[in-house]
C-alpha cells in the first residue's frame, strides 16, 4: 500500500503552483487577511483564502471524507435547517435570513480548509506560521497604539478582523496556545519567548478580562490528565464555561472589594442587565428562539454577551441542547487524537468555553476571530487519520 505524503514542514524546495503551496498560500493569506486587515474587507479576504485551500486539495470529490467531519458537516447542515425554520417563524426578511444561513455554509468551508490544512502541513508548521504572523500584528498594534499618542492605560484594539478588543484578544490568545504546543514539541523557549511577548502586552492592553481569564483556564487545564478522557475532558470545558459566567454573577461584589473607580479593567460589564433580557426573550421563544438576527435595543450591548444564553435565544432549546450533545462527540474523537495535536485542540476547546461565558452569543457568526480558536482547532480534531493498531505478535 502507497503510504500518504508526509505533511509540508517547511515550504523551502517546492514549486510555486504545487497544491500544497497553493494550500500554504492559502493559509497565510487567511493569517494575514484576520491579522492586518480590517472589517468587511477582511471577511472577504478571509473567505477567498479559505476557498483557495479547500480548492488545491486535488482529491476533494474523489477520497471519502473522514467520518467524524463528515457527520459534522451533516450538523452544520441540520443546524442550518433549523435557522431555517426559525427565521420563517419569526417571519425576518428574505436578505438578512440569507446573510445567516450563509453563514452555515462558510463554516462547511472552514472545517473542509483545515481537513486539507492538517493533510498538506504539520500542525507544527501551523502553529508557527500562527505564531509569528499574530506576533508582528501585536507589534504593529503596539506601535500604532503609541504612534497615536494613546497612553497605555487607555483600552487597545489589535490590527485585523474584529475592529474589536474583545474578538481581538481571541485572536490573540489561539497563538499563545500555539506558541505552548511548539515549546511542549521541543522548540526553543527563547525564540517563543521573544515572539509570544509582545502578544502577551497586546492581550493585557485590551483589558479584556473574559478572553485573559479565558487563556489561563485553558492553559492551565491542558497541563492536566483532563484532557486525555473524553468525559472528563467535555467536564472541563462546561466547568470553563460556568467560571467565567460565574465571575459575571459575582461581579458587583469583586467591584466592591477590589475597585476603586469604573476605570480600565474595573468597568462594568453590563452582562447581568443584558442576560436578564435575554432569559426574558427565551421564556416566550423556547423552542426556534428569535433567529440570529435579532438585536437588542441597545447601543452598549445589542447582543446577549454569552454563548449558551445565545444559543437558546437565537436558535432555541433545542439547538442549545444539541449544541452541547455534539460538543461531547467532538470530545469522545478529540481523545483519540495523540501528542501535540491533542494539545491544541483541548486546549483550544477549553479556551473556547470559557471564552463563551462572556462573549460570542452565535458560535456560526460571519467570519472572524472565532474561526481561528474555535472553528479551525475544530477541524483538526474532527480530521486526523487515527494510527492503525499495531499488530498482534505471532504465537
Amino acid at each position: 500500500m502507497a503510504s500518504l505524503p508526509k505533511p509540508i514542514e517547511s515550504w523551502r524546495g517546492r514549486r510555486l503552483l504545487e497544491p500544497d503551496m497553493l494550500c500554504i498560500a492559502g493559509f497565510h493569506a487567511f493569517l494575514l487577511s484576520a491579522y492586518f486587515i480590517p472589517k468587511n474587507l477582511s471577511a472577504k479576504l478571509m473567505i477567498a483564502s479559505l476557498a483557495l485551500i479547500v480548492l488545491s486539495d486535488r482529491n476533494l470529490l474523489r477520497a471519502p471524507l473522514p467520518r467524524p467531519l463528515a457527520w459534522a458537516l451533516a450538523s452544520v447542515a441540520g443546524f442550518c435547517a433549523w435557522t431555517a425554520a426559525s427565521l420563517a417563524v419569526n417571519r425576518v426578511a428574505a436578505g438578512p435570513a440569507a446573510e445567516s444561513l450563509t453563514s452555515f455554509v462558510l463554516i462547511g468551508l472552514v472545517l473542509l480548509a483545515g481537513r486539507r490544512l492538517l493533510a498538506c502541513c504539520s500542525l507544527a508548521f501551523i502553529c508557527r506560521s500562527l505564531l509569528v504572523v499574530a506576533s508582528v500584528s501585536a507589534t504593529a498594534s503596539l506601535v500604532l497604539h503609541t504612534a497615536s499618542g494613546l497612553p497605555w492605560s487607555e483600552r487597545l484594539v489589535p490590527l485585523g478582523r474584529p475592529g474589536n478588543a474583545i474578538l481581538g484578544a481571541g485572536g490573540l490568545s489561539i497563538a499563545l496556545i500555539a506558541a505552548m504546543t511548539l515549546w511542549r514539541s521541543g522548540r526553543p523557549l527563547a525564540m517563543l519567548a521573544i515572539a509570544a511577548a509582545p502578544i502577551v502586552v497586546t492581550l493585557v492592553l485590551t483589558q479584556s478580562r473574559g478572553p485573559l481569564i479565558a487563556l489561563l483556564i485553558a492553559l492551565a487545564a491542558a497541563q492536566t490528565p483532563l484532557r486525555t478522557q473524553p468525559g472528563r475532558l467535555f467536564g472541563t470545558a462546561l466547568l470553563a464555561w460556568a467560571l467565567t459566567t460565574s465571575l459575571i454573577l459575582v461581579e458587583p461584589y469583586l467591584r466592591a472589594q477590589f475597585c476603586a473607580d469604573d476605570q480600565s479593567f474595573c468597568r462594568p460589564s453590563a452582562r447581568l442587565e443584558i442576560w436578564s433580557w435575554a432569559i426574558a426573550n427565551l421564556a416566550e421563544h423556547p423552542l426556534f428562539g428569535l433567529g440570529p438576527t435579532f438585536r437588542f435595543d441597545s447601543i452598549v450591548l445589542n447582543h446577549p454577551h454569552n454563548s449558551f444564553l445565545g444559543m437558546a435565544m437565537f436558535f432555541g432549546l433545542p439547538a442549545l441542547a444539541a449544541f452541547i450533545a455534539l460538543a461531547y462527540a467532538y470530545c469522545l474523537r478529540l481523545t483519540q487524537a495523540g501528542g501535540q495535536l491533542n494539545y491544541f485542540c483541548s486546549a483550544a476547546l477549553v479556551f473556547s468555553f470559557a471564552y463563551m461565558g462572556t462573549d460570542l452569543p452565535n458560535i456560526f457568526a460571519f467570519a472572524n476571530m472565532h474561526y481561528l480558536f474555535l472553528w479551525l482547532p475544530v477541524a483538526f480534531g474532527l480530521s486526523f487519520e487515527a494510527e492503525a493498531p499495531a499488530p498482534a505478535p505471532r504465537g
